[in-house]
Parts: structure tokens; sequence; C-alpha cells
């Protein structure tokens, strides 16, 4: 009989930034030590990092926080949802698909009730340029069965693939893209990654920060 394979359920869409916070040190309690997992990427250092950041923008927004306060505390919690999941595919990828192993480092499993072929197409990328100078923000359909997206930027021409630059992966199908230069074209575009592997880009989206 086949081995049934077991795949990281990254559950972190709608968590609130206290309970992220929660759910990234229960990971980080989980995998230090662990035998199985020697060489965390990222490390638990740059999590931890990230999660104490996550508490510090938390607690200033709920201690009447202002606009930038809320915005730096949603960046810093994206930035650790990114961290995450970035650890759940080392995870998955080191577990080998064996549940108790994927238990061990603190993530929730997901048992396909059926064979997950390769990945569709993310459709209707959106750009839109957020209120805020130098912020676009994405969003796309989600694609069942993936794992995470990658995103991609490209500042030149989108029809010569070398433009194309690694922007971040991503558990969600949305993003705030930031540092960007005002009143600039950006391009962007994402595709879904699944245990079969990466599937096809979507269709480019353009917009120009304010």
């Amino acid at each position: 009989m086949a081995t049934l394979l077991y795949f990281v359920k990254l559950a972190l869409t709608g968590l609130s930034p206290a309970k992220l916070v929660e759910r990234a040190r229960a990971i980080i309690a989980a995998m230090t030590g662990n035998a199985v997992y020697t060489t965390p990427v990222p490390t638990l250092a740059v999590v931890t990092t990230a999660t104490d950041a996550v508490e510090a923008a938390d607690t200033a927004v709920l201690n009447n926080g202002g606009k930038q306060d809320y915005l730096t505390r949603d960046l810093r919690a994206q930035e650790l949802r990114d961290l995450l999941t970035l650890l759940g595919s080392y995870v998955q990828v080191t577990s080998g698909g064996d549940p108790e192993k994927i238990l061990s480092a603190g993530y929730p499993t997901r048992k396909p009730a059926e064979p997950v072929g390769p990945m569709g197409k993310p459709g209707d990328l959106v750009a839109t340029a957020n209120k805020l100078v130098g912020v676009i923000d994405l969003r796309w359909k989600s694609v069942k069965g993936r794992m995470f997206y990658e995103a991609q930027i490209n500042d030149v021409d989108i029809n010569v693939e070398v433009n194309w630059k690694a922007l971040k992966n991503l558990s969600d199908n949305m993003y705030k893209v930031t540092g960007l230069e005002s009143g600039k074209a950006y391009s962007f575009r994402v595709r879904a990654v699944g245990a079969a592997g990466p599937g096809p880009w979507s269709d480019p989206a353009t917009e120009k920060p304010r």
C-alpha cells in the first residue's frame, strides 16, 4: 500500500496579531531542540525577532495608536506570516509528509481528500494604489490545494523574462507592497506552488503608487 503523505496546514489567514504571535511562539517552542529540524529556514532566531516585533507593534496600537501604528502592525504581521509560510515549507520538505514529524514542529496537518494535481493559474490579480505613499495592495483569487504563493515584481518591460524579480512567498492571496517609488509603474504576477510544484503565472497587473 502506498504511503499516505500529509501536508503542513498553515492556518494563518484571519488570525489576529495576538493569535499570530501565540501561534508563532508555539511553533518556535516546538522546533527548538527538535532533532528532526536541525537547520530551520528561516532560522528560529529570525522568526523570534519578527514575533517580538508584531507583539510590540500590537501593543502600540492597543495603547491608543494612530494610523502609522496600525500600518506598522499590519506590516510586521505580514512579515511574520511570510516567515511562518517559509518555515512551513521547510517543515513539509524535511518531514517527508510524516504527520507525526509535522505535528512535532507545532504545525497542524491536512490530508487531501483526493490527490492534488498541478496548480491552477491564479485569477483576477488586482494591483491598487494605497492611500499611503509608495504602497500598492495586491489581491487575487485563491488556488485550491496550494501550499503557498510566489509573487514577482517588474518595473521595466513585462515581456522580458529576466526583468521579473522575486518579491515574496506568501500564505495569503493578498499582499501590501511597500517602499515603492511614487508615480513609477510597477507590474506584478503570482503563481501557486503545491506538492507537485509551481503552476502557471497569473496575468500581470500594473499600477503606480501615490
